[in-house]
């Protein structure tokens, strides 16, 4: 091994796993868990810094076992690297039906809420994956998290799921919006609601397991 080098058991070992506390009674307490850091260290480089958990430690040794032919040193960059890419292309297809391959264009039914998957792809272009809800003093906002797919127009009242009459919006102005066109206390109801309908589904699917 070169001068400057760090091979990968070196690597991992940098990687610091803690020990959880002892409790009451003997009992082990998980001690709060640090905030990732990541430290700019010098034009397009950054330093992170983060504690894993056993699990997380096991999944990263049998990653670097299984693409020792791929990566022989078992460069931990590397392997994260490129589960990122595999994680982001999956979350991308998930949540903005992104595909590779040609797609079909086809109509949206006259009345439906459902989005269909080459739309998705059209409005996260257009609008560039940031939500779009622009401030009186023109500012726009600049979440790129939490996004979600807004009607312009309802549904209920003549919308379409088309490009032009769908946005992305953050969950908070998504919200704002929801408030503003219907009032708080029917908004607070609608969320409410929803939360009940998501127990009552999570109890259901408890007692069958």
């Amino acid at each position: 091994m070169g001068p400057g080098r760090v091979g990968a058991s070196e690597q991992l070992a940098s990687l610091r796993i803690e020990t959880p506390l002892a409790g009451p009674a003997g009992v082990p307490s998980a001690p709060p868990t640090p905030r990732p850091r990541v430290t700019p260290l010098a034009p397009q480089r950054f330093g992170l810094q983060f504690t894993m958990d056993q699990e997380m430690h096991d999944l990263l040794r049998e990653a670097q076992e299984l693409m020792r032919h791929q990566i022989p040193t078992g460069d931990v960059t590397e392997i994260m690297r490129r589960g990122l890419r595999m994680l982001v292309q999956d979350q991308r297809r998930r949540k903005y039906a992104a595909t590779n391959r040609r797609s079909v264009c086809r109509r949206p039914v006259p009345g439906s809420r459902r989005i269909l998957a080459d739309i998705r792809r059209a409005v996260r272009k257009r609008d560039g994956g940031q939500c779009t809800f622009v401030s009186d003093t023109g500012q726009r906002c600049p979440a790129r998290e939490f996004l979600e797919f807004d009607h312009v127009h309802e549904i209920a009242r003549g919308g379409t799921a088309t490009p032009g009459d769908i946005r992305l919006r953050c969950r908070a102005h998504n919200q704002y919006t929801a408030e503003c066109r219907f009032g708080t206390g029917f908004m607070s109801q609608k969320r409410r609601v929803a939360a009940e309908a998501r127990e009552n589904a999570r109890s259901e699917t408890r007692a069958q397991t």
